[in-house]
């Protein structure tokens, strides 16, 4: 049985030492999330048409939130894309992605795209969807979002994606095919439409509860 001694340390102590000088806490393990990260041209842009035409051939319905329902909170129409022979090639290219970027970027314990994907259309005037988080109720826990940009910024105004990591809003490229990857308990929103309209493609990717 290995023995633990204490180290005999002599200490020159001040006369009235102050304990509350230093750096603060001594983390056991460093942390290496990331707020958000991102990936230029994850489709082409005639698979972004292709994703666009997909969604917008399925009915539509006016996004909801949990608890008080508010277009002043939120105003959208989605639907939900799952697996099948004609959407497969989304979710291949989306788990490629998400495997890559979680490995070198976030480093969560994942599990699937339990939720399927929604595709979301914004409108003018004034479709958006202010401040909030991407938990769940009563699923998995999302742990991991994804917002794919599949519009041409040439072809709406406003609906600028944003996230907020303290007092100024991060504001996200409108380029399109940019996939923005950032943990799911970030506070982000996309603002109004002015003009146009704008298509999005999100993801919530689910894994075990935090520790």
């Amino acid at each position: 049985m290995a023995r633990s001694t204490k180290p005999k340390i002599k200490l020159d102590l001040p006369d009235k030492p102050d304990p509350t000088r230093g750096g603060g806490a001594w983390p056991l393990k460093l942390d290496h999330v990331e707020n958000w990260a991102w990936r230029q041209s994850v489709f082409t842009p005639e698979e972004l048409d292709t994703i666009i035409q997909i969604g917008n051939s399925t009915e539509l319905v006016k996004a909801s939130t949990y608890g008080e329902q508010s277009d002043k909170n939120r105003k959208s129409y989605v639907t939900f894309l799952f697996p099948n022979e004609i959407t497969n090639f989304i979710f291949a290219r989306l788990a490629g992605l998400i495997n890559e970027m979680n490995q070198q970027f976030f480093q969560f314990d994942l599990t699937g795209l339990e939720q399927g994907l929604q595709f979301t259309r914004y409108e003018a005037p004034g479709e958006h969807y202010d401040w909030h988080i991407d938990k769940g109720y009563m699923t998995a826990p999302r742990k991991l979002s994804v917002s794919l940009q599949l519009s041409d910024p040439n072809d709406y105004k406003g609906g600028e994606f944003e996230m907020s990591f303290g007092r100024k809003p991060v504001k996200v490229s409108k380029e399109r095919g940019l996939a923005v990857l950032f943990p799911s308990y970030v506070l982000h929103r996309v603002r109004p439409v002015t003009e146009g309209t704008r298509y999005s493609l999100v993801a919530w990717i689910s894994g075990p509860p935090f520790k």
